[in-house]
């Protein structure tokens, strides 16, 4: 026996994502950037240092990590900027912060009655 599959009723469809997590660009662009601020820190950990001796005997030491935060600096703002650019290209996407100053569970004072 043979049944003819019934179509889902509008109503019950289920409800996919049409982006799944792992084809967001802005995980991936996170991801990367937490790599390699975490290669940075293992380089300043384990890394060793820059060597400079002159030939009138002063010697300059310098940690290696100096030499590669400039290039991680550089990439991250890269990332960020083309990772995340889809997050900004969409502003309904990104709640705005409320604007009053109970926003961080402050409130504001009742003027002083002095008598």
């Amino acid at each position: 026996m043979s049944s003819e599959p019934t179509p889902w009723p509008d109503s019950e469809r289920p409800v996919y994502s049409s982006r799944p997590w792992f084809r967001v660009s802005a995980v991936w662009a996170g991801l990367s950037i937490v790599t390699m601020w975490l290669a940075v820190l293992f380089v300043g950990v384990f890394g060793g240092n820059i060597l400079s001796s002159t030939p009138g005997g002063t010697s300059t030491s310098v940690p290696v990590v100096v030499a590669v935060i400039p290039f991680v600096l550089i990439a991250t703002i890269v990332v960020a900027r083309r990772g995340f650019r889809e997050l900004a290209e969409e502003p309904d996407r990104i709640p705005s912060p409320p604007r009053s100053p109970g926003r961080l569970g402050m409130r504001p004072r009742a003027p002083r009655v002095e008598t």
